[in-house]
């Protein structure tokens, strides 16, 4: 018999089935030479020898392993020895050889034993030879029985186990290795799985063996796949965290799956186990049971598992909002809003690419208030954040999706200061209410597995719609009008009770009066006594840009286009005569002037009366 794929089997091209071979004799031992001893030997004892060859013609004990029609097998070399070669390379065999022998004893005359026939007689216990159809136990069992005369070795290569595969590191994801043999998890105590073969013997399974890395003699990459001899190299093995059988998978390349746990606690100190923000590497190997070596795989590849916490949520109180306004009517060509904060992610990245987690990553989106679908602005890519930067590092990161440019700059080992311009056409969809101008901006950071952290938020009012001045009077008395914004098209709407508008008076010395925009966008100034003539200016402040006022309302900083007009001198209604609109000093003279032309008429008429 000898070993395939390290079970036992028949030599096909020798014995294929057991050999009986009968008219053994006991010898009597009576030989005291040792010429004597020699003749006995060759009289008594068994050879695989020819029948043919003349010596030993009157020797009934012939081995000769013949087919059914006498001819030697294949194996079987004329002068009774064996050709290994043959054996090993027709039936692809190990090349580990066993001869085995069942005694058949008998009672000294000649009857059968009938006292434990295993031992005695195990032909008649059915424990003689084996074939291929039998199960590893029933080999085991028959050759235990029998007598291992000798064994021979002929280029023989002990066949290791296949090596395991590890497909899966547990995480929330259940999903597979990624290209880099890595996964990222959350769990300290994951459970590690993949692939094998099992054992042909399912009394004698195949183990699968997982080891994790000592950080202090790191796995040597491609560990023994060379022939390396492991034992030299045992230190790098790691930690033997369990076994497990290889069980029967048909969805298994392999045709078999295992799975080991790290419970997170065998590792030895000074190791602090598995640990967040830290990875532990894992390989594992099989060990076989059949030969009855132990002989082990070559290790499988390597896994990786990165442990990753939940990602911190960024600071509101670093956010800030500017908007653009309109000057002299117009908002300036390219204006944007510009979002600006903080961010401090608990990953980050080696630009050299060495091992350790990818960067976390940072999202920004905004909504209008009035919708409730927010829009994604930019999302940075892996290795943004890169650990080994030097601080006062610029750089940048574009949205592929949205086209925007988020700029970048390290002020400390773990925080970046980011600024983001947002085109102000994204600002859309104004109405005249304040829900539709109010918009929140937020932030949230991505931990390596995706998932999110709390967002952080800022609310803002983005108003960069120009108000528009009509003039509704102006005279000497009064300069009044109305303020209000154009939307929809040609929608009117009033301008913000509190919006300051400022009037320059003509003459020199720049006199102005700021006046304040009340109900439905209504505003009005009087002239400063000694202005009667010349042309004013009225125009909307750009004031303090954006901010709540102290009843907390937004005050928008847009400025007006600047409207003007000539000062016209129209009496007011209010100062016609007997209306009490005229000065005191006016009513004398004209009451002296009344009275003068009825003393006028009076005497004209005395005259006349003379003349009669």
């Amino acid at each position: 018999m000898a070993l395939k794929d390290s079970e036992w089997v028949p030599v096909d091209e020798l014995t294929p089935e057991p050999v009986l071979v009968t008219g053994q004799q006991p010898s009597p031992n009576t030989a005291t030479t040792t010429t004597s001893k020699a003749a006995q030997v060759s009289k008594y004892s068994a050879f695989n020898v020819s029948p043919k060859d003349p010596q030993y013609l009157d020797n009934p004990n012939v081995l000769f392993a013949t087919d059914k029609d006498g001819n030697p097998m294949p194996a079987q070399k004329a002068d009774g020895g064996i050709d290994f070669k043959v054996a090993k390379e027709k039936q692809d065999l190990d090349g580990y050889f066993k001869m085995v022998t069942w005694p058949v004893t008998t009672n000294r005359d000649g009857s059968a034993c009938t006292v434990s026939p295993e031992v005695y007689d195990p032909k008649s216990a059915g424990l003689v030879g084996i074939n291929d159809g039998m199960s590893a136990v029933e080999k085991d069992t028959n050759i235990s029985a029998g007598w291992t005369i000798n064994s021979a070795f002929y280029k023989y290569d002990v066949p290791r186990p296949d090596d395991p595969t590890i497909t899966k590191i547990e995480n929330d994801a259940d999903s597979a290795l990624d290209a880099s043999g890595s996964v990222y998890t959350t769990k300290l105590d994951p459970v590690i799985s993949g692939e094998c073969t099992p054992s042909k013997d399912p009394a004698r399974p195949n183990k699968v063996v997982l080891y994790g890395e000592d950080p202090n003699n790191p796995i040597a990459e491609g560990q023994g796949t060379n022939g390396d001899d492991l034992v030299k190299s045992s230190d790098t093995w790691g930690f033997r965290l369990g076994e497990t059988a290889c069980e029967v998978d048909t969805g298994s390349k392999q045709g078999g799956s295992w799975r080991i746990h790290d419970t997170n606690k065998l590792y030895p100190s000074p190791d602090p186990g598995n640990k967040y923000s830290g990875y532990r590497r894992y390989h594992a190997w099989v060990t076989e049971s059949i030969s009855g070596f132990g002989l082990t795989s070559f290790f499988s590849n390597i896994g990786t598992a990165y442990f990753v916490s939940g990602e911190n949520v960024p600071d509101a109180s670093k956010f800030s909002v500017t908007v653009p306004h309109t000057v002299n009517g117009s908002l300036p060509a390219d204006s944007v809003v510009t979002f600006k904060g903080e961010v401090s992610p608990v990953y980050t990245a080696w630009s050299s690419g060495g091992l350790g987690m990818t960067d976390s990553r940072m999202a920004v989106s905004m909504k209008q208030n009035a919708d409730s679908d927010w829009t994604p602005l930019v999302t940075t890519s892996a290795n943004t954040f890169q650990r080994d930067a030097a601080v006062s590092t610029v750089s940048s990161v574009a949205d592929s999706a949205t086209g925007l440019m988020l700029g970048l700059t390290k002020t400390a080992d773990s925080t970046w200061s980011w600024s983001l311009d947002i085109p102000a056409d994204k600002f859309a969809g104004y109405n005249g209410s304040d829900e539709t101008q109010t918009y929140t901006f937020q932030v949230e950071m991505i931990n390596p597995m995706n998932l999110r952290s709390n967002p952080a938020s800022i609310e803002r009012k983005v108003d960069m719609t120009s108000t528009t001045l009509v003039l509704e009077r102006y005279d000497v008395f009064q300069v009044a009008g109305k303020a209000y914004k154009y939307v929809d098209g040609d929608r009117k709407v009033p301008e913000t009770k509190g919006t300051a508008v400022r009037i320059t008076w003509p003459g020199s010395g720049n006199n102005s009066t700021d006046v304040i925009v009340g109900d439905q966008g209504s505003w009005q100034a009087t002239p400063p006594e000694g202005v009667n003539q010349g042309e004013f200016t009225a125009q909307v402040l750009s004031d303090d840009a954006e901010g709540p006022d102290a009843q907390g309302r937004f005050q928008g900083g847009n400025q007006s286009a600047p409207v003007s007009h000539e000062l016209e001198f129209r009496p007011s209604n209010s100062a016609l005569p007997l209306t009490g609109g005229w000065p005191l000093s006016v009513l004398r003279i004209l009451s002296l002037m009344a009275l003068g032309l009825v003393g006028f008429v009076a005497c004209l008429r005395n005259k006349q009366e003379s003349r009669h």
